[in-house]
């Protein structure tokens, strides 16, 4: 009979430490919910999604210095990165030499 008093006040002792726990985790949940709300209300009210986007130059405003070396292309880019991703999709033949 000694054992299971002996687990019985184990187990009751596991239970008090849970509880404390959960009352930890639970006030901390509650200042991180606070912090997010006052850092939504200090924020420009704008949504995530508004935030996200980011401003582009129109087809017209870019200059095209970067122009494809196949003479019969006629291709110009505004980037050299953009013009790599041509010669990549549209002359792969130009990338198999190198």
């Amino acid at each position: 009979m000694g054992d299971y008093q002996g687990e019985y006040i184990q187990q009751y002792l596991c239970n008090i430490n849970l509880r404390k726990k959960i009352k930890e985790l639970l006030k901390e949940k509650t200042e991180i919910l606070q912090k997010l709300e006052q850092l939504e209300k200090d924020g420009n009210n704008q949504s995530f999604e508004e935030r996200k986007k980011r401003l582009r130059s129109l087809a017209s405003e870019i200059q095209r210095n970067f122009e494809c070396p196949l003479s019969r292309c006629g291709k110009k880019y505004g980037s050299e990165g953009s013009l790599n991703q041509h010669i990549k999709l549209k002359h792969p033949e130009l990338v198999n030499k190198a």
